[in-house]
């Protein structure tokens, strides 16, 4: 069976509204400022996040894996070591080099994260049969690989991005 224009199209409308409900929900959760109450924007808990499932990484390595800009990483960890949540740490097979490492209040504000985010898609989901949560689970799953997959790489100059996207591109991560 092929995949349809049309179907395409839908998904890709599903996507987007998935997109703005979620942003629209942050922003619900968590008011109109960008920044947490530590002064961290929202999009570095991404980075976070990134640190304590992945453990320590540098600083190419992390922006490489979250696809995010080097300097973006940068500005971003300078603001999560500020806070506390992040430490750099000596790489102990290079000592030129530094690692970033989640402190204990960085793995306290990931599992308080978490926890909300877990009550949040319990609420959403209740009425759900727990097939139609493990088919969505999987199909995501699956669409995430695909966009894995067809990622740009840093070599190919990116594709042009639309004001509205350009705005909520870094805050994807923290929704």
């Amino acid at each position: 069976m092929t995949t349809t224009t049309t179907d395409v199209t839908a998904l890709s409308e599903q996507v987007l509204r998935l997109h703005r409900s979620f942003n629209s929900l942050r922003q619900q959760l968590v008011g109109r400022s960008a920044t947490s109450g530590e002064g961290v924007e929202w999009a570095a808990y991404g980075l976070l996040f990134q640190l304590v499932g992945g453990g320590p990484q540098r600083s190419s390595t992390l922006a490489e894996s979250a696809c995010v800009d080097p300097s973006t990483v940068s500005r971003q960890v300078a603001q999560l070591v500020k806070a506390g949540l992040v430490e750099r740490q000596s790489d102990p097979e290079d000592g030129r080099a530094s690692l970033l490492v989640a402190t204990e209040s960085g793995r306290a504000a990931y599992a308080a994260k978490q926890e909300h985010r877990q009550r949040m898609f319990t609420q959403v989901l209740d009425g759900w049969s727990p097939e139609d949560v493990e088919t969505l689970t999987r199909l995501l799953a699956r669409l995430n690989e695909s966009l894995t997959e067809h990622r740009p790489t840093s070599a190919a100059p990116a594709a042009p991005v639309s004001p509205h996207e350009q705005t909520n591109q870094n805050s994807e991560e923290s929704a």
